[in-house]
C-alpha cells in the first residue's frame, strides 16, 4: 500500500482522542462544579460535556472500523489478532459502557454510583485508548 492511506485510521484517531481529552476535561469541571452548587456554568458545562461526549461516542467506532478495514483490506494484514486490536476492543467496550451509564445518569438524576462508576469507566477508556495508540505505532509502515 503507498501513499499516505495507511495514516488515515492513525490521523482520525488522534483527532478523536483530542477530543475525549476535551470530554474528560469538561467532565472533571462539572465535577468541580457540582460541589459548587448549581448555576449557570455548571448547566454550560454539563451541556458542552454531553454533546461533544456523543460525538466522541460516535466517533471513535468509526475510528475502531477504519483500523479494521486499513488492516484487512489496505494492508493485507491479518485483523485483529494484534495486542493493539485487543486493547482496542476493550476500549471500545468500555466506551460503549461510559456512554450507557452517561445516558442512565440523565434519567436517574441524583444517582451518586451511576454517577462514580460513570467516572471510572471514562476515566479507564481514555487512557486505555492512549496506550492503544502506542501499542499501534510498530504497525505503521
Amino acid at each position: 500500500m503507498t501513499g499516505l492511506s495507511p495514516y488515515l485510521h492513525p490521523a482520525f484517531q488522534v483527532l478523536v482522542l483530542g477530543l475525549g481529552l476535551a470530554v474528560l476535561t469538561y467532565g472533571l469541571r462539572l465535577r468541580r462544579a457540582r460541589r459548587a452548587g448549581a448555576g449557570p456554568a455548571r448547566a454550560h458545562l454539563a451541556a458542552r460535556h454531553m454533546r461533544l461526549g456523543r460525538w466522541f461516542a460516535a466517533l471513535l467506532p468509526v475510528g475502531y472500523l477504519l483500523g479494521v478495514a486499513g488492516m484487512g483490506l489496505a494492508l493485507r494484514e491479518t485483523v485483529l489478532q494484534t495486542a493493539h486490536a485487543f486493547f482496542a476492543t476493550l476500549a471500545l467496550a468500555l466506551l460503549f459502557l461510559t456512554a450507557w451509564l452517561g445516558r442512565r445518569l440523565r434519567l436517574a438524576i441524583g444517582r451518586e454510583d451511576l454517577r462514580q462508576v460513570h467516572a471510572y469507566a471514562a476515566f479507564v477508556t481514555i487512557f486505555l485508548a492512549l496506550a492503544v495508540a502506542f501499542l499501534g505505532m510498530h504497525l505503521l509502515p
